[in-house]
């Protein structure tokens, strides 16, 4: 699972779904995730984006319109992705869709559900409750959480390595010092925790002891570079927020979990019940510190090629 939900559509005449489009952007962002569409405006067009092998395919869901124009007929279509994915979504649709029941049953293909164009957005959301939803218990979340971390931790490093090269010698040397004194702190944690360390007398007293160069170093040291280059302090004051997401983060990589019959309740070390909402609020989250580092990583990369 990722925080993007990705979208072929398949129409000729994409000025005809932009109010849709933007419907069902809504409509998933509300549960935490970001709709990625891929338009084609033909049937051979859209089988291109569609891989042979299972394990590299990434669409989620295919919308297919019935006509097409000179790009073919969709429930021909249908035809062709159930031969290449036996279980793909598809959503088939058209401005009238009376007929499209029956179309799909002239060729036989299961798993299709058919909409009018304006209804797409309901339908598409429907589908979606029935693919994601049921599977957003609270250890997919984590998984979701964990892995939308660890691509915002990317892009912080991007952020940080574009920086480094549009800066000027003097402002090289500023942001390593600070690098070098958050170091130094550290070396000085380090032997205490050492000290610490020799006279513990159970393993839980090791929990909190961190010696390493962590993701909140990083955006420590991301936060140096932007106020030695002049960023906008928006910028800077969005970086500092996505630290507090961080510990939250962390939190989850060490959960209690209880369970009673098929049910699984997880827990953190405060004893706070990680529940459903709360995991929907920390994608929400995750997904404006994402879209925020997509988009400070593309500037800070079009200032280095200028």
């Amino acid at each position: 699972m990722r925080l993007d939900f990705n979208v072929l559509w398949v129409e000729d005449n994409q000025n005809n779904v932009h109010s849709q489009a933007d419907r069902i952007a809504f409509l998933l962002k509300k549960e935490g995730f970001r709709v990625q569409i891929v338009f084609a405006a033909t049937l051979e067009e859209a089988m291109g984006f569609l891989s042979d092998d299972i394990h590299g395919d990434h669409i989620d869901l295919i919308l297919m319109d019935y006509d097409l124009g000179a790009g073919g007929k969709g429930d021909d279509g249908l035809v062709a992705v159930r031969n290449k994915f036996q279980y793909k979504d598809i959503i088939f649709y058209s401005s009238q869709a009376g007929e499209l029941k029956d179309k799909v049953a002239e060729k036989k293909v299961q798993g299709v559900y058919c909409s009018t164009r304006d209804d797409l957005p309901d339908t598409v959301d429907g589908v979606f409750e029935a693919l994601v939803k049921k599977v957003l218990d609270i250890d997919h979340s984590r998984g979701i959480v964990m892995g939308a971390t660890s691509d915002v931790d990317h892009l912080v490093n991007e952020c940080l390595l574009a920086i480094f090269e549009i800066s000027d010698a003097e402002q090289r040397e500023t942001t390593l010092d600070k690098l070098a004194s958050h170091i130094k702190e550290k070396e000085k944690r380090f032997t205490k925790d050492l000290t610490t360390i020799s006279n513990i007398k159970h393993v839980s007293e090791l929990a909190d002891m961190t010696h390493f160069y962590t993701s909140a170093d990083r955006l420590r040291l991301l936060i140096t570079a932007l106020k030695n280059i002049g960023s906008d302090a928006n910028n800077i004051q969005t970086v500092q927020h996505y630290n507090d997401t961080v510990p939250v983060r962390n939190t989850l990589a060490h959960v209690r979990v209880e369970t009673n019959g098929f049910s699984r309740r997880l827990f953190d070390k405060h004893n706070n019940e990680l529940t459903s909402e709360i995991m929907k609020e920390l994608r929400l989250k995750l997904l404006g510190h994402q879209e925020f580092f997509e988009k400070l990583s593309a500037e800070l990369k079009r200032v280095l090629i200028q």
